[in-house]
């Protein structure tokens, strides 16, 4: 798979999980604890599935010794996987104090 192909994937399944994550912490702060999990459940296999292709599709054959062509793309990808990546690690905190303030 082509480098462009591989960090437009990556864009897509990060940008659904950004979705998925934004759309839990409307939920939550509705006091909707149940649907904010199941949407949290949904971005969690678009983050592996974007990590395992950066890991394979970029990280492994950089290691093994393919030279890829850096560019601004891959480099976008890259970071929005890992904003995405904290962003879902700061809406499953927020959800736990909404859960206690709405108690």
């Amino acid at each position: 798979m082509n480098t462009e192909k591989v960090a437009f994937d990556i864009i897509a399944l990060a940008g659904d999980a950004k979705a998925e994550l934004q759309a839990a912490l409307k939920l939550a702060h509705q006091g909707k604890f149940a649907e904010a999990q199941a949407q949290i459940d949904k971005a969690t296999p678009q983050l592996q599935k974007a990590h395992e292709l950066q890991t394979q599709e970029l990280l492994t054959r950089e290691a093994n010794g393919e030279k890829l062509s850096f560019n601004v793309l891959i480099s976008h990808a890259q970071d929005y996987l890992m904003t995405t990546y904290i962003l879902k690690d700061m809406v499953i905190e927020i959800i736990q104090l909404y859960s206690i303030i709405k108690k």
